[in-house]
């Protein structure tokens, strides 16, 4: 992503959408409600003892300091990720709200990024709690409740579309990214 040079030091501030819209294993909480420690609009009410999920945890917004403050979660809905189990840039949207990530300028920023990066490995999704879309340059394709642990087998087309298929859960007890490497074709 690349945005006007206008260098400075961001911080979260009054934003909290994270701490709803994130799932965190370490406490327990689900996607989509709020924890049980946030301060809505305040802060964290175990900040200084937060899981590590929640400490290295940095939505694009805050990590690109050139990022527009109408991207910020707190004004547009939706929290911009990058996960570690393959290229994606995920839209988390409120399931309140779960079109959040249509709205424009969002929805031309991901667009935008879905035709930068096809042809390649990276993958842009929208989500709300468990339902997910893929957004290609062509047209978003709605995959319906998915599983965090269902691998995404998307065959990418030269015309902007795909043909996606949602993989059986990766076992618990198997690491998402080994899994994965597993299942693609040896060259």
């Amino acid at each position: 992503m690349q945005f006007a040079m206008t260098r400075s030091v961001k911080s979260c501030g009054s934003c909290t959408f994270c701490c709803k819209v994130m799932g965190i294993v370490e406490l327990d909480k689900p996607q989509g409600v709020w924890c049980q420690h946030c301060r809505p609009g305040k802060g964290c009410g175990i900040y200084e003892s937060r899981p590590t999920p929640c400490r290295t945890f940095a939505c694009q917004w805050l990590a690109e300091p050139d990022m527009p403050d109408v991207y910020k979660p707190d004004r547009s809905k939706v929290v911009l990720d990058t996960d570690q189990g393959g290229p994606r840039l995920i839209a988390e949207c409120d399931p309140a709200a779960p079109l959040a990530w249509r709205n424009e300028p969002m929805y031309s920023l991901l667009k935008g990024q879905a035709r930068a990066k096809w042809g390649g490995d990276m993958m842009v999704l929208a989500k709300a709690g468990r339902r997910m879309w893929l957004i290609t340059p062509k047209e978003d394709i709605d995959l319906g409740l998915v599983d965090p642990r269902s691998p995404l087998d998307v065959q990418q087309r030269p015309d902007g579309s795909a043909v996606v298929r949602v993989l059986p859960p990766v076992p618990e007890s198997e690491n998402m990214a080994e899994h994965l490497a597993k299942l693609r074709p040896r060259t």
